[in-house]
């Protein structure tokens, strides 16, 4: 009701529940925004996050991508939330596999130009250890991903 009496124009006020409905706590998956941390872990993440100095905050934020890559390249990813294709077949659990030197994402409903730009920059720290190729059914800006969000 605030929002209409300011203006808001009523497809931006249901775009509030579509955002709701595509990334609320109902939908989100393992480990967004932590949700399979302890509180502990958490926490100590948070304040370690917040004491690094860095000096443009923006450049501060990185996406749960780069956290589900790291823990990749590490092989702690749980295979019942990481499916994987491996040289052995599919669906073998992750605990017995060498670490991966290559790993493909493909993200179905698209990936925005900063994931893309983190796993650059990835590649570039990690050359010669392990490559990480990125695809998605297109590449979304604030704009395109509000937009789709509305057909929901």
């Amino acid at each position: 009701e605030a929002m209409r009496r300011g203006g808001v124009p009523p497809n931006n006020i249901a775009l509030i529940d579509a955002v709701l409905k595509y990334a609320g706590a109902k939908v989100r998956g393992p480990g967004l925004y932590g949700t399979n941390q302890s509180s502990l872990s958490k926490m100590t993440k948070s304040f370690m996050t917040s004491v690094q100095g860095v000096s443009n905050v923006y450049s501060q934020h990185s996406p749960l991508l780069m956290d589900t890559i790291e823990s990749a390249v590490k092989g702690k990813l749980r295979g019942e939330d990481y499916p994987m294709v491996s040289k052995l077949g599919s669906g073998i659990g992750v605990d017995n596999l060498p670490l991966p030197q290559e790993i493909l994402i493909f993200m179905v409903g698209g990936m925005t130009y900063e994931e893309a730009t983190k796993v650059s920059e990835f590649n570039e720290a990690n050359a010669g250890r392990v490559r990480v190729i990125l695809g998605g059914s297109t590449v979304h800006n604030s704009t395109s991903f509000l937009e789709e969000l509305k057909l929901i």
